[in-house]
């Protein structure tokens, strides 16, 4: 980096209530309009997230009394909207590297609603061979932003570009002094002002100081401003159990109770702020909200819950809710009122009930009878719609305890749960389905820090047929590596642990491993294969149409993200060198859940491990060949997709996806049940909403498809390793409806596997709560379709099989339809090959011909189970078929 200007005024600068545009922050807003939950304070439209206010200007009257923004997190960035300067923005120096020309100019062109002022920077790029140009806050003392070690930073910048070879490139300064770090995300051409946001998280402990900035890396023109950096707010504070409002109490927060935001509309003035005074017997540390209306004329002014990720209340349609908040109002203008959130964003949904005037502490209560279809998330609060001072604290909404409708428990209709006398010997968190019908379970460590200082790691194969364990070596600790079932029928195993974190590193700080096995069935023994080019913990493998392997996400070696990406190469049963694999350089999360599509690309769903989702949408299609990535719109509640399933519905052929619950065990707010579906032959595919999950949210869910072609999701918990939930459905992808199941007897949450088996059972294993115990119990669910009278058979069946061909099957029964099922392999919730692929069949009777599609993208090579499926609905038990 080169010296630049000195430090000329201090950061926010310029940065007026009304001066950065709500949009900026690319989150959906609450709605202004009558009724509506945006404050119209003083002819400006204030919107507020749970860490601070954000503010347009709206051609309405004069109104007297000024709300006063409250505090956000300090910006750190001096001079963002790039005003003050001459040649160059003071704080801000032109960088880049490589064999270009680059020109750079300021231009007035700004987005609409950029203070007063405010320039952007233009940089030109022509002869583009190497390298990149950016602008980025400089070294010059006071200028690139100080941070601390182990916070997270929210960084955004505004740009507008011609190419769509940019990205969001981050530098870090330490003792050593300033290098590269990090490309966040690649960003799309744009035909006007965009923002480009990310998070920076686990900076490496000898960082203390950074830079960021848009890097062009091709032909074209680039403009940035409005550059802004923010220390990440802590998350809220869990409520406790069944309460679903988040800081009901307003004890967190600074100015403004965190999770929570002043609005309103009309004409009148309106003074608000905290107040310690609080009911007798409030918790401890407890705050309430003072509004203070005069100059009445119209509207109301009121404090909400927030639209920010875990803020608003998740709920479910056809569900009772009770509302209740305490309250004092010197008048009788008060109501209960209510907002709802539905795919078309937020609206006003009613008012519960009108208030009385209260001089003491009085509960407000009231019952949301039925959610309506459509609403997946809620916020209330009292309205103050007079002159008068209204205090409000203690918001709670709890669901209406009801007895769960009675299942008909018949088997034929909802299935049984079994839990077999026989345990679990290890620590199952790895599974996978053999060719030969057994299962290999690995521990490796099994998260258990003293097994690994001991090096004691560990793996079995289980025949569920027999019963029978059978200890296999391990030669390294493959606690959450990634897996997948290779062309031959071996398991590749690939990353794993290389280190525990240390007593002063956070619970996410494992180091990643780059060793390489593969396990073969044939001597049930694991070799080694080169190492990989990185190291990962917690990456995904997704086996593409030629048979290779494409890895990546997780930590690496210094338990920071890796943007590297993998491939296997099957036929020398070795990993790829880093330049012989297109690179996005983009950290795709741990476990990201990433689909190899027909065509080829991929789809990465939203549902990952741990945390926030992706910036952006979070979902993407994916062009692993040319490493470009597409956000896809719709997906929910994309902060709320941790440890989400994802999984096909229906035979591949549809190319529809569905992702269901999730949660963020980062931040330990109540999951989600909502569940979203995408048609991905769509020329431009989205995300549209499902049929809710039955039950309350959870995260930890585990999906199966079936050879039916319905999917069995079960078990989870609605926070981080605890609260286990205790509900299971069955999913029609023809009905697009969900029926709900007897629960597995065991609760399950953290480290939980689902894996059908040949004879269309399903195994599930595992669960390690937050006191770091594991339940060893194996539940076994069987599907309505076994207690439905005889079924199909298949009598004969080919070995092995290739792209187009027509086989000839034997079958007994009314069969109308064949299938291919690859065989599991699943840890997380995270099982990226599962699919069922539907085989045209044509025949009567005894002897039917099906043909194998001609598409490997759809079928990559491997054993697959076949079955046949009759006109009730009963599938076979299943056959193993080689397609290569």
């Amino acid at each position: 980096m080169h010296q630049n200007s000195p430090r000329t005024s201090a950061p926010g600068s310029g940065r007026a209530l009304a001066g950065r545009p709500a949009w900026t922050h690319g989150r959906a807003r609450l709605p202004r309009a009558a009724k509506a939950a945006g404050a119209v304070v003083a002819g400006t439209a204030v919107v507020l997230t749970s860490t601070g206010v954000t503010a347009l200007p709206v051609p309405s009257a004069a109104v007297p009394q000024v709300l006063a923004a409250p505090a956000e997190p300090e910006e750190l960035i001096v001079n963002g909207f790039l005003a003050a300067g001459a040649d160059l923005p003071e704080c801000f120096f032109a960088a880049g590297w490589g064999d270009r020309t680059a020109q750079g100019s300021f231009s007035t062109d700004v987005p609409a609603g950029s203070p007063d002022g405010a320039r952007s920077y233009a940089l030109t790029v022509s002869n583009h061979i190497s390298g990149d140009a950016k602008l980025l806050p400089s070294e010059a003392s006071g200028c690139a932003p100080t941070i601390s070690p182990g916070e997270s930073y929210d960084l955004s910048v505004d740009y507008s570009s011609t190419s769509d070879r940019n990205a969001l490139t981050v530098f870090v300064h330490t003792p050593a002094g300033w290098r590269y770090h990090t490309d966040l995300r690649t960003l799309p051409a744009t035909q006007g002002w965009t923002t480009a946001e990310a998070q920076l998280t686990d900076l490496p402990a000898d960082v203390d100081r950074i830079s960021f900035g848009v890097s062009l890396g091709g032909d074209g023109e680039l403009r940035t401003t409005n550059y802004s950096l923010r220390r990440t707010p802590p998350p809220p504070a869990a409520p406790g159990e069944g309460e679903l409002v988040v800081n009901g109490t307003l004890a967190e927060g600074g100015a403004v109770p965190t999770c929570f935001l002043p609005a309103g509309w009309g004409d009148r003035a309106v003074s608000q702020r905290v107040s310690t005074d609080v009911p007798a017997g409030a918790a401890p540390g407890s705050r309430s909200w003072a509004v203070d209306v005069s100059a009445y004329a119209s509207g109301d002014a009121k404090l909400i819950q927030a639209e920010t990720a875990g803020c608003a209340p998740t709920v479910v349609p056809g569900e009772s809710y009770d509302v209740s908040v305490d309250y004092t109002s010197t008048t009788d203008r008060n109501a209960l009122t209510v907002f709802a959130h539905t795919a078309q964003g937020w609206q006003y949904l009613t008012d519960l009930k009108t208030l009385p005037t209260s001089s003491e502490w009085t509960t407000a209560t009231a019952r949301i009878e039925k959610i309506p279809e459509g609403v997946d998330r809620i916020s209330f609060g009292v309205s103050l719609a007079g002159n008068g001072q209204l205090r409000t604290t203690n918001y709670s909404l709890r669901p209406v305890e009801q007895e769960p409708p009675p299942v008909a428990g018949a088997p034929e209709l909802v299935g049984r749960w079994d839990v077999l006398e026989t345990e679990l010997p290890i620590r199952a968190i790895h599974t996978t389905l053999l060719h030969d019908g057994r299962l290999l379970l690995i521990a490796g460590s099994g998260n258990d820090g003293n097994l690994f200082a001991a090096g004691t790691f560990r793996a079995v194969v289980w025949d569920p047929v027999t019963n029978d364990f059978t200890e296999i070596p391990v030669p390294y600790d493959m606690f959450c590596a990634g897996h997948v079932t290779l062309p031959d029928g071996k398991v590749l195993l690939a990353g794993g642990t290389a280190a525990f974190p240390e007593e002063d590193q956070g619970p996410n700080t494992f180091k990643g491993s780059d060793q390489s096995y593969y396990f073969d069935p044939a001597d049930d023994s694991f070799h080694r294969t080169a190492d990989m080019t990185g190291a990962h913990w917690y990456p995904s493998l997704t086996k593409l149409g030629n048979g290779d392997v494409w890895a990546a996400g997780g930590l690496d070696e210094k338990a920071e993200g890796t943007v590297l990406t993998e491939l296997f190469d099957t036929s020398t049963m070795s990993w790829l060198p880093q330049n012989a694999v297109p690179q996005t350089w983009s950290f795709w999360g741990t476990y990201p859940h990433m689909f190899l599509l027909d065509d080829g690309t991929m789809f990465y769903t939203g549902a990952h491990t741990f945390g926030n989702g992706l910036p952006g949408t979070g979902a993407s299609l994916y062009d692993w060949t040319t490493a470009r990535i597409w956000d896809v719109p719709g997906l929910r509640e994309k902060d709320l997709r941790d440890q989400a399933g994802s999984v096909f519905i229906g035979p591949a052929q549809d190319q529809r996806i569905m992702i269901v619950g999730g949660g963020n065990t980062d931040g330990n707010i109540p999951a989600t049940n909502l569940v979203d579906i995408i048609d991905l032959n769509e020329p431009t595919p989205a995300y549209e909403p499902g049929p809710t999950l039955p039950g309350p949210g959870k995260a930890y869910v585990n999906l199966v498809n079936l050879p039916d072609r319905t999917v069995l999701a079960a078990n989870g918990a609605q926070y981080n390793r605890t609260g286990d939930v205790f509900s299971a459905a069955l999913y029609d992808p023809e009905a697009n409806s969900w029926s709900s199941i007897d629960p597995d007897p065991v609760g399950r949450n953290y480290h939980s596997s689902s894996i059908l088996l040949p004879d269309g059972r399903v195994a599930v294993f595992g669960s390690n709560p937050a006191d770091n115990s594991f339940d060893f119990r194996i539940s076994v669910y069987s599907p309505p379709y076994l207690f439905q009278g005889e079924r199909p058979q298949l009598t004969r069946a080919p070995e092995r099989a290739g792209y187009g061909d027509v086989v000839e099957l034997g079958v007994s029964g009314e069969v109308v339809s064949a299938s291919l099922m690859a065989p599991m392999s699943a840890t997380h919730q995270t099982d990226t090959n599962a699919r069922l692929v539907d085989l045209p069949i044509a025949g009567e009777g005894a002897a039917r011909t099906a043909q194998i599609p001609d598409n490997p993208n759809l079928l990559p090579p491997g054993p697959y189970m076949l079955t046949v499926l009759d006109a009730d609905g009963v599938p076979s038990e299943a056959k193993w078929v080689w397609i290569s």
